[in-house]
């Protein structure tokens, strides 16, 4: 790392980690109170729910019992709820209490929907059961802990340093220390963090590489410190009701949740995704496009919401050679599905080799920093942990944070088309038809999705940029050959501050003399804003400063 984090933001973000509170996502803390009689809390699905008379001369008259499990994929608790009397069993709900919790319950099971439990254990005859006394319903789209007030601060030190919310959460020094990346995946994996609220937010993303590439390791070390994610099983382990859910063909009241529908707002990766059967691939079409899957059984019709992030993390097929195969065949493990899941996919990297021969020497360091535990002790591992609770916090609000696209629309469209144009293009997602409306709703997407991570209400020309150069290496990772774009290449962050600067400043400027008085340039620099149409020099050696080209779009 070239320079160190400003003292100023560390300690900004320290005392921000020391205001945030543990949030229950599970059913483990309801699980270890068994034995006590406290309340506790926790959060899972609905999967059954009986309703049942009690009939017992203590309880009253007409009295009712819930009786329901709920689960969160690894805990699995059975619940009761009731309006008896005391006499009879602690912790009675009168009955337009139980009705509610009753509704509340069904919409979990039949929607599919997160619920919030609360309550303790009591004992009831020889068993041990969990009363539980208020339900409510999760969206799932998580609020973030951080404040408004907290992240415009952090916004304004970010500013006042010359660093973006972006830089930071690439250091090698706050959230991959364990693991080295080149920068072009860094982003892939940050945008894949961002919380998806509508299926228009949902951002796949494929990774085929080589074996030992540390792959699983990019979800252990790096995701999964950071926000929920969940990993799918490989080979016969990822089974139809497993993944998307099922219903008992014995009790149609008995719906299990699978894993997609319970990581709603979330994320879920896959890997070893070659070993997954065409079966499977097959019920994953609707569900990566619309955020939905559907069950039917009988006259019952299930719908679930599984608006979450996809991370495919896979091998080449066994018989892949790089000097006699094209790239595309390196995507032949999602079988007769392979154009569907590219046309899905936000982003594709296909490379036997992530990193190159380059970065040999860091990526040992990283193994050998992990074997010796050094990011398990000491100021290393409270580093760690502070970055990672505040960017947990820092994703989650930027998720919220609705950049409007429309207003550039046309910039959109002048780059995409361009790229669209290119054989390459053609090549990789227009096999079946001549577009490929998806792909162009999935560029759009990453160019909010950079406003989100750099913390921005509002798109600018850096974050089409940013799009435009990831979109572009991900292509080029799928083709034999693609090259970036020539207009646009030169254009970097620093460029685009000189423009806005001299927008400012010297709008026209009567010599390369008045030019430089106002800013500092280079003569590089001012080719590319030639080039780029955001300068025009005239025969006089006047310079204009295009309004429009950078900054606001």
């Amino acid at each position: 790392m070239s320079h160190a984090i400003p003292q100023d933001i560390s300690t900004f973000v320290w005392e921000c980690v020391q205001q945030f509170q543990h949030t229950i996502l599970d059913m483990k803390e309801v699980y270890n109170m068994k034995i006590f009689d406290a309340e506790c809390e926790g959060s899972g699905f609905c999967t059954k729910i009986e309703t049942a008379g009690v009939n017992h001369k203590d309880a009253g008259s007409g009295r009712v019992m819930l009786k329901f499990n709920l689960s969160d994929g690894e805990y699995s608790i059975p619940c009761i709820s009731h309006n008896a009397n005391p006499k009879y069993l602690d912790g009675g709900m009168d009955d337009d209490e139980l009705a509610e919790m009753l509704m509340t319950l069904t919409e979990s099971q039949k929607q599919g929907k997160r619920i919030e439990a609360k309550g303790s254990y009591i004992n009831f005859g020889k068993k041990r059961v969990f009363i539980c006394n208020e339900v409510r319903i999760d969206s799932g789209f998580k609020e973030s802990q951080m404040t408004k007030k907290q992240f415009s601060n952090f916004k304004k030190l970010c500013h006042k340093n010359s660093i973006t919310p972006l830089d930071l959460a690439m250091r090698d020094d706050t959230l991959w220390a364990e693991l080295y990346a080149k920068d072009y995946l860094k982003k892939a994996v940050l945008l894949f963090l961002l919380s998806p609220e509508k299926k228009q937010d949902m951002i796949h993303i494929g990774i085929v590489s080589s074996h030992g590439e540390g792959k699983d390791h990019l979800v252990e070390r790096v995701i999964q410190p950071v926000t929920p994610c969940r990993m799918a099983g490989s080979g016969k382990m990822a089974t139809i009701p497993g993944l998307f859910g099922a219903m008992s063909g014995d009790d149609l009241n008995t719906i299990e949740v699978g894993l997609m529908p319970k990581m709603n707002h979330e994320r879920v990766a896959v890997s070893e995704f070659q070993t997954w059967g065409d079966e499977t691939f097959g019920e994953l079409m609707n569900m990566m496009a619309n955020g939905k899957i559907e069950m039917q059984k009988g006259a019952l019709d299930i719908q679930r919401e599984t608006t979450l992030n996809l991370l495919f993390l896979g091998n080449p097929p066994h018989y892949y050679d790089e000097e006699k195969h094209d790239k595309k065949e390196m995507l032949a493990a999602f079988g007769q599905y392979t154009y569907q899941i590219i046309s899905r996919l936000t982003l594709i990297f296909t490379q036997l080799s992530l990193n190159g021969a380059e970065a040999k020497d860091a990526i040992r360091m990283a193994i050998i920093n992990s074997m010796d535990g050094v990011f398990e002790t000491g100021a290393m591992k409270g580093d760690l942990d502070m970055w990672r609770k505040f960017f947990k916090e820092y994703f989650r609000y930027v998720s919220h944070i609705k950049p409007r696209i429309r207003p550039i629309m046309p910039r959109i469209n002048s780059i995409y088309d361009e790229m669209e144009n290119r054989p390459q293009f053609k090549d990789a997602f227009c096999i079946r038809s001549t577009t490929d409306n998806r792909k162009y709703q999935e560029f759009a997407n990453l160019v909010r999705g950079f406003a989100r991570l750099y913390g921005d209400e509002k798109i600018s020309l850096k974050h089409l940029l940013e799009a435009q150069n990831i979109f572009e290496v991900s292509l080029q990772t799928l083709t034999e050959e693609f090259p970036l774009s020539a207009m646009m290449e030169g254009v970097d962050e620093e460029v685009i501050t000189i423009y806005q600067t001299l927008l400012s400043k010297c709008p026209v400027a009567e010599s390369l003399k008045d030019l430089r008085n106002a800013v500092k340039i280079t003569n590089d620099q001012l080719d590319v804003l030639i080039r780029s149409e955001a300068i025009t020099k005239f025969e006089n050696g006047a310079y204009f400063i295009n309004e429009g080209w950078g900054g606001d779009l």
